[in-house]
């Protein structure tokens, strides 16, 4: 039988894997609600799905589990301040931020993309939840931006990974 998995070596190794930062948006008893999210991921074409995982237990996702439309702000290059701002206090988050309501959720300006989806199915996934959620609605920029992404424990942009 193999030695048991240490989590701290587990999150070192995975922590070589580059994730998208997105912060996951909805509108909750009239108050907006944020939480960043690195986990996010393209699931079907047809139909359009994607998702995400949250760890158990957390108060923002359980804020947002009762939200009938959610939002995903795909971050860009330029907007480590927007994710670092989504990590304050739950209703701190948007003070200071640029943000609008479309689609049913808000949508933080200047983003890489955006998406709004409903109807999710929520699975366990060990100590963290999978939300598979419909995609309803979507947006690029006309002058595309690029992302950031977090690698190696920090954040990073493309340009940054040939160094």
């Amino acid at each position: 039988m193999s030695e048991p998995i240490d989590p701290k070596y587990f999150r070192q190794v995975m922590g070589q894997v580059p994730t998208c930062v997105t912060v996951v948006t909805a509108l909750v008893d009239d108050a907006p609600i944020a939480m960043v999210i690195g986990s996010f991921v393209s699931v079907s074409l047809d139909p359009p799905l994607a998702g995400f995982f949250c760890t158990n237990g957390s108060y923002s996702w359980e804020q947002l589990k009762k939200a009938d439309t959610i939002g995903v702000n795909v971050l860009g290059e330029h907007q480590i301040d927007v994710s670092n701002a989504c990590m304050r206090d739950l209703t701190e988050r948007f003070d200071g931020l640029d943000w609008e309501m479309v689609d049913g959720a808000p949508r933080i300006a200047d983003c890489s993309a955006w998406l709004t989806m409903n109807n999710p199915q929520i699975s366990n996934a060990g100590d963290h939840e999978f939300g598979l959620y419909n995609v309803i609605t979507m947006d690029i920029p006309d002058d595309p931006k690029a992302p950031v992404i977090f690698y190696g424990g920090a954040y990073r942009d493309l340009s940054t990974l040939d160094d």
